[in-house]
């Protein structure tokens, strides 16, 4: 009987307690020191005074007087503020991070690009490359003197059958080439004169 007392002593303190936790939870006290408000943002007091120099934490008398104490609500929204300023200052920093090396990258490939035009124009200048007047000029020259050669092939083809394919097959197939020929040639004359044109679209 005596253990069953106990027992039930044992429950019921420990049923009081239980019914006790809520309240003491949700108390708040209104001021707290340094060393309480630290163990309440999980800081050392020497951060909590750092913060306080720094302005972001402040003291005040309490009403009763006394040792300068933190209202308790008022800090842990200060500290709240801070650390969401600092996120969103170190997201801006990352942008701004982002921006500058856009920028850099932008420099460096006007620079690269600087650099090839300079070394392009020296080209020309110590004659590496032809004029746009002379390059034309030569083209058409080596046209002419292509186009020459190209025309004299159904001929020699013709030469080179005789003897493999009657005569009416080898004019057919030298009519047949010729005609390729000077379709081909007159196609790619004409993409040149185009290009050549001044105002032609690219």
């Amino acid at each position: 009987m005596a253990e069953k007392k106990g027992a039930g002593k044992a429950k019921t303190g420990a049923a009081s307690k239980a019914a006790k936790a809520p309240a003491a939870l949700n108390t708040v006290p209104e001021w707290a020191s340094t060393t309480a408000v630290a163990k309440l943002l999980g800081k050392t007091t020497r951060r909590i005074q750092q913060l306080t120099q720094d302005g972001i934490l402040k003291t005040e008398v309490p009403p009763g007087g006394g040792a300068r104490k933190y209202r308790t609500c008022d800090t842990i929204q200060r500290y709240i503020d801070h650390v969401e300023r600092k996120a969103q200052e170190i997201g801006e920093g990352g942008r701004l991070a982002e921006l500058n090396l856009k920028k850099l990258e932008a420099e460096v490939a006007l620079k690269e690009s600087q650099g090839s035009l300079h070394r392009l124009k020296t080209a020309i200048a110590e004659g590496k490359y032809l004029p746009a007047e002379q390059a034309t000029e030569e083209l058409a020259e080596f046209m002419t003197a292509f186009q020459k050669f190209a025309m004299t092939i159904p001929a020699r083809m013709a030469g080179a059958m005789s003897g493999y394919a009657d005569a009416i097959t080898i004019r057919n197939a030298q009519k047949a080439i010729r005609k390729e020929l000077e379709t081909m040639l007159t196609a790619y004359v004409d993409a040149m004169q185009v290009e050549d044109t001044p105002g032609a679209e690219p």
